[in-house]
């Protein structure tokens, strides 16, 4: 099909190789969030097998097998993805103390990667409001802290602070050509039609993104797709209308060039990932001190709210309420219309404080209730337990790390784990053989 005849046109020599790699199995790969689990731990102790380490990030390893209930991933301590995938932030190299804005960022792959990196601050932002729910459940997952997350038209949120950000990414809604081999219809739904409508809507999300991006900054925009119109003639035609834009060769130890060799890479099937196409580019001028994103009046905590907080050692340096509910930072709180700011730690309910599963997800209680393989399969369905604590709210984890909270009743822990994250019936918890064992 049409399709198959221009990848044929882009690949030359190399499309009986193309082809070959589409029928091979999915590649697969975890990324390890390093503030919950040490890499050596993670090598000794996960029991995880794993094929390699993946070339396209620090701290991840490819994978053959299925990892969506495994512990780890249930406790937000890896992240699984198509390995290339984690490529744009990897170029994008987010240091310590970055103000960082991910503008097409569901499901969270790329948000959860920039957050290990520790920027000062990450604003995401996802328009779809199912696919905003799973950014966020993703985000909560890992423990996320210091992030505010928009459900904007992407050229609306970009817009919103000119010139503020360090790093600006946008892994761009594409014709997703790179997920054909894993989802059949994407084949039968592609068109040249669509391929160019995906073009004209990525340069404008672009044009706003430079908006966004501070003078010295940089932009990466990628996508999952392997049509030039979306990739080398996008980025040549931004650079035509924005001459204050340049653009930076990416010298990485994976992929080739683009197909203008401009400085851009591309991956391709048979280099390890599915489809990935990413480009560097900088905004000129000497990087300045960048404008103050506009802060919210940090709050005054209630007596429940602060003995909660004192009860469990939990501290951030910012807090701030918004209809009954706290939320906490250790960034201060930017004025704007958040779907999420901070850290859900709770709300005050008629004269006592409920806190919030995402608060056991981000933060170490010092209350806290370590759960047995057995006692782990349970909470994730729902159970109650026989756990003897102390009575009141406590931290539930699995061999030191987070899955939620309880509240016990001193011989009894009853469940608190949010309905929508509990396992369904028949579904377990995928254990490695070496954790049975142990």
């Amino acid at each position: 099909m049409e399709f198959f005849e221009r990848m044929k046109q882009y690949l030359g020599d190399e499309f009986p190789a193309f082809l070959e790699a589409m029928d091979k199995p999915l590649a697969r790969s975890l990324r390890l969030n390093t503030s919950r689990l040490s890499r050596q731990r993670f090598l000794e102790e996960s029991g995880i097998p794993v094929e390699k380490e993946s070339p396209f990030t620090r701290d991840a390893w490819i994978v053959q097998e299925a990892l969506g209930l495994h512990p780890l991933h249930l406790a937000g301590a890896i992240y699984l993805q198509e390995p290339s995938a984690s490529a744009p932030v990897d170029i994008l190299d987010v240091q310590p103390g970055d103000c960082v804005l991910d503008l097409c960022a569901a499901p969270g792959s790329k948000s959860t990667q920039i957050l290990r990196e520790n920027p000062g601050f990450l604003v995401c932002n996802e328009l779809d409001p199912q696919r905003a729910g799973v950014l966020l459940s993703n985000l909560e997952r890992s423990g996320a802290v210091n992030f505010a997350l928009s459900r904007d038209d992407a050229r609306k949120a970009a817009r919103r602070f000119p010139e503020v950000f360090d790093k600006v990414l946008v892994d761009a809604p594409c014709s997703g050509e790179g997920m054909i081999k894993k989802h059949s219809a994407a084949l039968q739904e592609w068109s040249e039609a669509g391929v160019r409508s995906c073009a004209a809507r990525q340069a404008q999300i672009l044009d706003a993104a430079c908006e966004a991006l501070a003078p010295g900054g940089i932009l990466v925009y990628s996508t999952c797709t392997y049509a030039r119109e979306e990739n080398e003639d996008q980025v040549r035609a931004f650079l035509d209308r924005h001459p204050e834009m340049e653009q930076i060769p990416i010298n990485k130890p994976y992929g080739r060039p683009d197909f203008d060799r401009a400085g851009g890479l591309r991956i391709f099937p048979m280099d390890g990932g599915e489809g990935q196409f990413a480009a560097k580019l900088r905004k000129k001028g000497q990087p300045q001190n960048p404008r103050r994103l506009p802060q919210e009046q940090p709050v005054r905590l209630t007596a429940l709210e602060q003995a909660f907080l004192d009860g469990h050692g939990i501290r951030f340096d910012w807090y701030y309420r918004k209809n009954g509910q706290l939320f906490g930072m250790n960034h201060p709180f930017v004025k704007g219309n958040w779907k999420r700011q901070g850290v859900l730690i709770g709300e005050t309910v008629k004269n006592r404080f409920e806190p919030a599963h995402a608060c056991f997800m981000a933060v170490e209680s010092s209350r806290q209730a370590d759960l047995t393989d057995d006692q782990l399969e349970a909470f994730m369905h729902g159970l109650e337990l026989p756990v003897k604590t102390d009575k009141g709210f406590v931290q539930v984890t699995w061999q030191g790390l987070p899955v939620g909270f309880g509240k016990s009743t001193g011989p009894v822990l009853k469940n608190r784990l949010p309905k929508g994250l509990r396992l369904l019936e028949g579904s377990h918890v995928k254990f490695t053989d070496q954790q049975k064992a142990g």
